[in-house]
């Protein structure tokens, strides 16, 4: 058993906790505050399929296997809290809102086909028949099936019960959760290995981990909470959509995703001075939205939050221990997909702490670390800048 401090409660850091506890060891948990950042705006899609851009050769792998490690936490999960998880099987329509959106949907489709995805273009019919409160003028549609969400929020709760329960045989002991004041260093913590999931806050925590140039940049997010009151609905229906639905207006991307009522609509990717909400990113996302489904004008606006996501050049995390420092493991950087890479990013950092210090990673491991390597931005050597 190892004593293991996660620096930083946000998905990555809670799910890392959880997944180093069910592996035997004793945790502890620093931050701030829980689960407030990206984590809480966040729309929660888990979607290795749609998520993939054109170029991302290397995010493709590691998302797909993702989506196979949130159904392992979710069987294990569901074995230490009795609270809901939050996951749904709701499939995923990519919606093109005029024949040049349709266009490059197609084009990507055929990228994310050869890589082995599940993608189908439907007939009008089909469309009006699994989406049919979407507008009449949208030029066609994709089928992701395997495209699936979570709420992060509901997730979030069921984490923390999970890991302050009484746990499973060969569980660690409950993880204690200190808040309410930020890590300055690495000296602080008293503990054999530390995991720095801290997200853009990474960078200011000192320690030997500053070597190294993480080249971290906040994106900014707006995205847009509605409530669907029954008016708005026919009769038997429970909500606008049944499926998640992912469009491109104009060449601009949105998504609309159903939960408990109401939909998740977002997001803006910004990169201004703008810590709030944007007004003209809400008032395109409400516009865009409403091309794509008229009936959203007749929804409640409950909630517009923004957060800031890390961003790296690559649009790849870092995950891996420090260089000369093994002992120091960063996990950051996860952009947009952090909910859906939460999982696989947190059994590989439990890989990295119980793997033999020096011996090279197993070969199904390899590529997936070197292409997440923390020190790829670093052009002086972080063991020759630490000397």
């Amino acid at each position: 058993m190892q004593h293991i401090a996660v620096v930083g409660a946000g998905i990555i850091g809670l799910l890392t906790a959880l997944e180093l506890r069910r592996r035997g060891h004793r945790v502890e948990i620093r931050s701030i505050g829980v689960a407030e950042q990206a984590t809480h705006a966040a729309a929660g899609m888990l979607a290795p399929t749609s998520e993939v851009q054109f170029g991302q050769h290397s995010l493709g792998p590691l998302m797909r296997k993702a989506a196979s490690h949130h159904r392992a936490l979710a069987a294990e999960l569901g074995l230490r809290t009795e609270k809901p998880l939050g996951y749904r099987d709701t499939p995923t329509l990519v919606v093109g809102r005029d024949r040049s959106d349709l266009e490059a949907l197609r084009l990507l489709a055929q990228e994310q086909c050869a890589a082995g995805a599940e993608v189908e273009e439907l007939t009008s019919a089909q469309l009006r028949g699994r989406a049919p409160t979407l507008a009449r003028h949208v030029a066609g549609a994709m089928l992701v099936p395997r495209d699936h969400q979570v709420d992060p929020r509901t997730l979030v709760a069921a984490v923390l019960d999970a890991l302050t329960g009484p746990g499973r045989p060969g569980d660690g002991p409950p993880v204690p959760l200190t808040t309410g004041s930020r890590v300055a260093s690495t000296d602080e913590i008293d503990a054999d290995r530390i995991v720095l999931t801290a997200g853009l806050g990474t960078s200011a925590i000192d320690g030997p981990h500053r070597v190294l140039d993480l080249s971290l940049r906040p994106v900014h997010g707006d995205i847009l909470r509605l409530h669907v009151p029954d008016s708005a609905l026919l009769p038997g229906e429970d909500n606008l959509l049944d499926h998640t639905v992912r469009a491109l207006v104009r060449g601009r991307p949105l998504y609309l995703v159903p939960r408990d009522g109401g939909l998740v609509l977002g997001a803006t990717s910004r990169e201004d001075a703008m810590t709030g909400a944007s007004a003209g990113g809400v008032l395109t996302l409400l516009q865009d939205a409403a091309e794509i489904l008229p009936a959203i004008r007749d929804t409640e606006l409950r909630e517009v939050t923004a957060r800031a996501r890390p961003g790296t050049p690559d649009d790849l995390p870092l995950l891996g221990p420090v260089p000369g420092h093994p002992d120091v493991i960063v996990s950051t950087g996860y952009h947009r997909h952090g909910i859906l890479l939460s999982a696989w990013a947190a059994a590989r950092t439990a890989d990295l702490l119980e793997a033999d210090p020096g011996a090279p990673p197993p070969a199904e491991m390899a590529g997936e670390l070197a292409a997440v390597d923390p020190a790829r931005f670093t052009t002086t050597s972080p063991l020759q800048e630490a000397s």
